[in-house]
């Protein structure tokens, strides 16, 4: 479980970035509510930026609740500092927050942006360690797999949580998260369109 916990966190982190933000989005354009938000001062950035900052709160509750149901449930100890824990949390959220929007930047339809999103974390669903380990694979796979923001935020969780490493140990691990992030956000930013 000790093994287990901190994926599934991860794990859980992807799919409310993912689908929290990415089906929400398309369901907005399909209902035609973002048309309407043309007529109005606001910029893209503001209503991508609010968007994904709704999404990150309740994200960063979700670690919270899962963190503490694992050491409730299955006496997981936390070795690592709560705090470090929920900033790598609102790290990795911000990542996948970056991909849903960017997944959802121009899909129309509700169905499409699903194809999209399990083909973007399909990948990271097998490779990026929530179940076992990625070090299994061969080493040639490695590079690839360790530049999947899953993949660190899987790597920077079971460090803090397990054996209490720092934030600064994590430097590595969050740059790769941060780079996903707003590389994806910059990325959705320029291909969003509200209609």
């Amino acid at each position: 479980m000790d093994f287990l916990i901190p994926g599934l966190l991860g794990m859980n982190l992807m799919n409310s970035g993912m689908w929290g933000i990415g089906f929400a989005l398309v369901d907005m354009r399909q209902r035609k509510l973002l048309k309407r938000f043309v007529a109005t001062p606001l910029r893209r950035s503001d209503f991508l930026m609010a968007l994904a900052s709704s999404r990150l709160i309740l994200m960063v509750i979700e670690v919270g609740l899962l963190l503490s149901f694992g050491a409730l449930i299955f006496h997981i100890r936390v070795v690592g500092s709560v705090l470090a824990i929920l900033l790598i949390g609102a790290i990795g959220a911000v990542s996948f927050g970056g991909l849903g929007l960017l997944t959802a930047s121009r899909a129309r339809k509700i169905e499409s942006v699903s194809g999209l999103i399990n083909i973007v974390m399909m990948p990271m669903w097998i490779f990026s360690g929530v179940f076992f380990s990625y070090e299994r694979f061969p080493a040639s796979a490695q590079v690839f797999i360790k530049a999947l923001p899953l993949t660190a935020l899987n790597d920077a969780l079971r460090a803090t949580i397990l054996e209490g490493s720092s934030l600064a140990s994590q430097g590595g691990r969050l740059l790769v998260l941060a780079l996903w992030g707003g590389i994806s956000f910059a990325l959705a930013l320029r291909w969003f369109r509200w209609s």
